[in-house]
């Protein structure tokens, strides 16, 4: 088994994350997002470090052998006053490294730097109903289910719900 390093983003992990959400996109697994291109991932890169510099998102990524295997990202809902206590967490693991205990050292970790840096107090999140590891995960975390959109998402063929959860930190 690899040794797994957790760290922040930097500036040069555009095509690390390249590769990383392109994979996860050729596996159709759970994720909302497409393939990607440089220019798409570059753009973003910088949009979410000018966000964990203006205190506004957390990132934490999991590194094995050079590769980024799994990421996890917390970025505040909006910059109104009245909701910025809330942020949207998102995380995913690269296949042959999901079961392993990164996804939870993730989180852990990016919910902990959510906290610490941009005062957060509030996590929300989605995930396909027809997912039950990461629902698994979720509530080992301390999110719970509050509410579910019918036929939110088209996953393989066929129309699948989306379960909202939230978690106060």
């Amino acid at each position: 088994m690899e040794n797994v390093a957790y760290r922040g983003p930097k500036k040069g992990d555009a095509k690390g994350l390249l590769a990383f959400i392109n994979e996860l996109a050729a596996e159709d697994t759970f994720i909302k997002m497409e393939r990607q291109t440089l220019a798409k991932e570059r753009k973003w890169l910088g949009g979410r470090l000018a966000d964990i510099r203006g205190r506004n998102s957390a990132m934490v990524v999991a590194e094995a052998g050079g590769k980024i295997v799994g990421n996890c990202g917390i970025s505040r809902r909006a910059v109104y006053k009245r909701v910025r206590h809330v942020a949207i967490f998102g995380i995913s693991v690269l296949k042959g490294y999901r079961g392993r205990g990164i996804g939870e050292e993730l989180a852990r970790r990016a919910i902990s730097e959510a906290r610490r840096r941009m005062g957060v107090k509030m996590l929300t999140l989605t995930v396909m109903a027809n997912n039950p590891v990461a629902q698994k995960l979720y509530g080992k975390l301390g999110f719970k289910k509050c509410g579910v959109c019918p036929r939110a998402f088209w996953y393989r063929g066929k129309y699948v719900d989306e379960i909202m959860m939230y978690r106060w930190i």
